[in-house]
C-alpha cells in the first residue's frame, strides 16, 4: 500500500528486480590504485591537497582546498604557501622552517592556526611531505601538504589538560610516601660511600676487591641519581617545587642543550639534527628545569636509538605555545605502554634501561606542568621510533607604555 492508501503497482517483469545504485547486473571492475588516488585527489570532501615547488610556491590546489581556505585554484596557484599562515607565524619564519623540517626528516607535521581568504582563522592539522624523484637520482622536486580543519580540537585539548590535572591530584598521597622513602635511602647511602672510600685508600692488592669497590661505587652513583630525580618528583607532588623563572630565547637555549649531548650521540654514531626558527622564541621559565626537561628527552632518545640512527630536536611556535619536539628512529614504545609512559617507574624492559629507574619521564611531565604546559608522546609501534612534544606558554608581550 502507498501512503495515500492506494495499492502499490505490481512490478513488471521487464523492470527487473529492485536495485540500489551500487548494485549492477555484473560485478564492477576493480578500481586500480592510480585511478583511486586521482579520484581522492579531486573529490575529497574535507582533506586539502596542496602541491608546492622547492621554494614553497603553490603549483596545484586540489581536494577540499577551496572549501577550507576559500581560494579558487586560479587565485592561489603561483602564490607562496605563506599566504595561508597567520601573520605572527609568518613573522617567526615558520613556513620556511616547516619546509626545512620536511627536507631533513622527509615530513613535517604541525597543528596551528591558518588564515582563510576572508580573513577568518581555522585550526588546521597539516602534514607536509618532501618529494624526491628517483628518476633524477633522488633529487628534491617539491612538497605535498595535506590539511584538514580541526578547529574543534582546541576544546578537546583543554579537556585533556583538565583530566591530567585531576590525575595529578590523586598522586599527592603517593608522592608523600616517596618523600619518606627518599629520606631513608639517602641516610643509607652516606655510610656506604664512606666505607668504599676507606677501603680504596688502603690500596688493597686484591684485584677482586678493587673490582667490587668499583661496582659498589657505580651503584651508589646510580642510586644517588635516582634519589635526586625522586626528590624532584616529590617536591612537585608536595607543592614544594620552586621555579626561578627568567625570560630568555627558547631557540638559543635548545641549541645549547643539544651541544651538551652531541658527544653521547656521536659515540653511538647517531645523527642529531637541531632545527629552530631564525626569530626569537620568548618564554619565561626556569632555565635549569628546562635543561632537565630537554636533557631527559634527548638522553632517552640516544639510549633507545640503535647505533647509526637519527634524532631530531625541533623547536617551533603553535598559536600561544612554544613547542619542543624530540623525535628518533629508535626501538619505539609498545602501544599498551603509551597511556602510562609518564607514570613513575614505568619501564617496558628494565634490563635494557642502562641503569634507569623509570623516573625521568615522570619528572619531565611534572616540570612541564609546573610551567603551565603539557607533554605528549606519539609512536606508531615497536620499531618505528617515537616523538615527544613539550608545549610551554609563550611569554606575554609587555603592553606599550
Amino acid at each position: 500500500m502507498t501512503t495515500s492508501g492506494e495499492p502499490r503497482p505490481e512490478p513488471r517483469p521487464e523492470d527487473g528486480p529492485d536495485k540500489s545504485p551500487l548494485e549492477g547486473t555484473a560485478a564492477p571492475a576493480a578500481v586500480d590504485v592510480a585511478t583511486a588516488a586521482v579520484l581522492l585527489w579531486q573529490q575529497s570532501p574535507d582533506i586539502a591537497f596542496v602541491v608546492l615547488d622547492t621554494e614553497g610556491v603553490i603549483t596545484a590546489w586540489q581536494g577540499a582546498s577551496k572549501a577550507l581556505f576559500g581560494y579558487a585554484e586560479s587565485d592561489i596557484v603561483g602564490q607562496p604557501i605563506d599566504v595561508l599562515f597567520v601573520e605572527e607565524d609568518r613573522a617567526m619564519g615558520l613556513p620556511l622552517l616547516e619546509r626545512r623540517v620536511a627536507v631533513s626528516a622527509h615530513r613535517s607535521e604541525d597543528d596551528r592556526w591558518h588564515r582563510r581568504k576572508d580573513g577568518a582563522r581555522i585550526w588546521v592539522a597539516g602534514s607536509m611531505v618532501a618529494l624526491y624523484d628517483p628518476a633524477q637520482a633522488g633529487q628534491h622536486i617539491g612538497f605535498v601538504k595535506v590539511m584538514a580543519d580541526r578547529t574543534n580540537l582546541r576544546a578537546q585539548i583543554e579537556t585533556t589538560e583538565n583530566r591530567l590535572q585531576t590525575a595529578h591530584q590523586t598522586l599527592q598521597e603517593r608522592d608523600a610516601f616517596f618523600g619518606r622513602l627518599v629520606h631513608e635511602v639517602r641516610n643509607a647511602l652516606g655510610p656506604i660511600r664512606i666505607a668504599t672510600e676507606l677501603v680504596a685508600r688502603k690500596a688493597l692488592p686484591a684485584e677482586e676487591v678493587a673490582s667490587r669497590i668499583d661496582i659498589v661505587k657505580r651503584q651508589v652513583t646510580l642510586m644517588e641519581r635516582m634519589m635526586n630525580d625522586l626528590a624532584e618528583v616529590v617536591r612537585f607532588g608536595a607543592g614544594k617545587l620552586r621555579l626561578e623563572k627568567t625570560g630568555f630565547d627558547l631557540g638559543a637555549e635548545v641549541v645549547a642543550i643539544a651541544d651538551v649531548v652531541r658527544a653521547d650521540a656521536a659515540a653511538k654514531q647517531q645523527a642529531l639534527s637541531v632545527l629552530v626558527p631564525s626569530a626569537r622564541i620568548p618564554i619565561v621559565a626556569d632555565r635549569q628545569r628546562l635543561h632537565q626537561i630537554v636533557f631527559n628527552l634527548l638522553h632517552n632518545a640516544i639510549k633507545y636509538t640503535p647505533a647509526g640512527g637519527k634524532i631530531w630536536l625541533r623547536c617551533t611556535v603553535e598559536i600561544d605555545h612554544a613547542v619542543i619536539r624530540v623525535e628518533d628512529t629508535g626501538i619505539g614504545i609498545d602501544a599498551a605502554l603509551l597511556p602510562v609512559i609518564f607514570d613513575l617507574f614505568t619501564q617496558e624492559d628494565p634490563h635494557r634501561s642502562d641503569g634507569g629507574f623509570g623516573v625521568g619521564l615522570s619528572l619531565v611531565r611534572d616540570l612541564v606542568h609546573a610551567h603551565g604546559g603539557f607533554v605528549e608522546v606519539r609512536c606508531d609501534g615497536k620499531g618505528h621510533g617515537s616523538e615527544f612534544a613539550v608545549r610551554l606558554p609563550l611569554a606575554v608581550p609587555e603592553a606599550a607604555a
